[in-house]
């Protein structure tokens, strides 16, 4: 007979989502080409890596299951990149039988995949449907032509907006698109052009990132060249203001710091992420956080692909906050949410009661004075519409 305590210790990891996760993250990593920006684990797409790298995923992804201990029958699974759809229509399938062969999709409620409209066609597009996909990203970050040659993207100012149709005569109910904003050479007209291009096509959820200027892309060596001059501070968070004040007129409330979305429609896997939740991270890259340790694994394809195929783990990093330190970081990541968080839900599944906590009490004094933190009536803390142009400053101090 077997010990009771490891049962009982497994029943109760498998039952808490911040322990036993409840998501999927996998991550293919080919592109048709590099764009400027970006700073993610890719490479350019070629016809003899992508089955190679299909067989290291599998070994990974059992290896993993395997190590829980428990069944996975994952609530939410979402599919990034690179670009899954830049893999060809034998290899998705290819990846989605494996993928049936490993996870339980009895309890899938959201299952993502990330598409680049000029690889997305529509063969595709009912393979993705046909194989459980039932959401599709589409990464559009803008319908200005010469903001999406800036960015290196591949598909031009109609393709953002005929990859949604394409998406909707496949069968899919829930679209989101991305957008970007902030951008080198980009002005308010070109931003509401672009924001109101998006409403127009009338998707459940639109993601609206700033631009980061990453170490080691080329518009950010662009950049130091001063081959590109990059908007002031001021002029950020105009753009930034316009996003907001025109995404929720036009009827996609925002929930997150860069999200916005129409009621129920709001992205469920990323939700687990900003409530701190365990999940699963498969492929180059990918990072997870299982039973209380969060791993990420290696950047480079070539350094994953020998980990997986030598039998060894592909983690690159591995990491178990205390208690104190993962309450903390909760903290912030719930922050992030225009709901904020209720201490006393708060305080039970995490320990660290706001209501009591000085440094906590402090941070928020300080912001709820200059206006950009408040407590709602149902005494919920959370960001103002007027902090979260500043919400990263806000943010830094309650760490």
């Amino acid at each position: 007979m077997s010990d009771p305590a490891p049962q009982s210790a497994s029943r109760t990891a498998q039952a808490d989502p911040r322990l036993h996760p409840e998501a999927l993250y996998v991550h293919l990593p080919f592109c048709e080409a590099l764009c400027t920006y970006c700073d993610f684990a890719r490479e350019v797409y070629s016809d003899d890596r992508p089955n190679r790298y299909l067989a290291a995923l599998e070994r990974e992804l059992a290896a993993r299951i395997a190590r829980l201990n428990a069944p996975f029958a994952p609530k939410t699974i979402f599919l990034g990149g690179g670009t899954p759809t830049a893999l060809s229509e034998a290899q998705l399938e290819h990846f989605f039988d494996l993928l049936e062969r490993h996870v339980d999709y009895a309890r899938v409620e959201e299952f993502t995949a990330e598409a680049n409209p000029g690889s997305a066609d529509t063969a595709k597009l009912s393979l993705l449907k046909l194989r459980g996909v039932n959401r599709a990203s589409f990464g559009v970050q803008s319908f200005q032509p010469h903001l999406l040659q800036l960015l290196g993207r591949i598909h031009g100012a109609k393709h953002g907006g005929e990859a949604v149709r394409r998406a909707r005569d496949a069968g899919f109910e829930n679209v989101s698109i991305d957008l970007m904003h902030g951008l080198p050479t980009q002005s308010l007209d070109d931003l509401k052009k672009d924001l109101d291009a998006a409403l127009a096509l009338g998707t459940e959820h639109l993601s609206a990132y700033g631009l980061i200027y990453e170490k080691g892309t080329p518009l950010t060596e662009a950049s130091a060249r001063g081959k590109i001059a990059r908007l002031s501070p001021e002029d950020e968070g105009a753009h930034y203001r316009l996003v907001m004040e025109t995404l929720c007129a036009g009827g996609l409330p925002q929930y997150e710091i860069s999200n916005y979305a129409k009621p129920g429609r709001e992205a469920r896997h990323n939700l687990v992420y900003w409530r701190n939740e365990a999940y699963l991270g498969i492929g180059v890259s990918a990072a997870g956080c299982v039973h209380g340790e969060r791993t990420v694994n290696h950047r480079a394809v070539d350094a994953y692909l020998n980990a997986v195929e030598a039998g060894q783990d592909p983690a690159a990093e591995r990491e178990r906050l205390d208690p104190q330190a993962k309450a903390r970081e909760s903290l912030v990541l719930e922050l992030r949410l225009c709901g904020g968080l209720e201490p006393a839900d708060f305080h039970a599944r995490w320990g660290l009661d706001p209501e009591s906590d000085a440094g906590f009490q402090a941070a928020y004094a300080k912001h709820a004075a200059a206006g950009l933190m408040e407590r709602t009536p149902e005494g919920r803390f959370r960001i103002t519409r007027e902090g979260f142009p500043v919400a990263d400053a806000i943010l830094s101090d309650f760490v």
